[in-house]
């Protein structure tokens, strides 16, 4: 039976909520944003799918949020009804990671599942 890491997460959101409302939530915790893109809908034309706003967040240990803000699509997998989607990726410090899954959790109703099998659709 594979072992999954537990260091690296994702979990799917019935909701989409503003980066606003996420960062809300992230700044106590000490994230700051450090990357952000927005939303791509111009690959129409190539049969690709839109990709949503994206934003990534990283706190003084390391831990890092990376938050799309929509659904994302990807053909040959199936994932769960979603309108957002939020990874989660340890850093130096254990228990920043479980404070901040905690924290989202308690904020969306989230159910965090290691990365490789919630991309597969078999949320933890």
């Amino acid at each position: 039976m594979p072992t999954h890491s537990m260091t690296e997460l994702t979990a799917f959101c019935t909701t989409c909520p503003s980066t606003d409302e996420v960062i809300a939530v992230l700044a106590p915790l000490g994230f700051t944003l450090v990357f952000a893109m927005p939303a791509d809908d111009e690959q129409a034309y190539l049969h690709l799918a839109p990709l949503p706003a994206q934003f990534h967040y990283r706190d003084q240990h390391g831990t890092e949020v990376l938050y799309l803000a929509g659904v994302d699509r990807e053909e040959e997998q199936k994932a769960p009804r979603h309108a957002s989607r939020f990874w989660l990726y340890a850093g130096a410090d254990e228990g920043a990671h479980r404070r901040s899954a905690q924290v989202l959790s308690a904020t969306w109703s989230l159910t965090w599942g290691a990365h490789d099998t919630c991309a597969l659709g078999a949320v933890a």
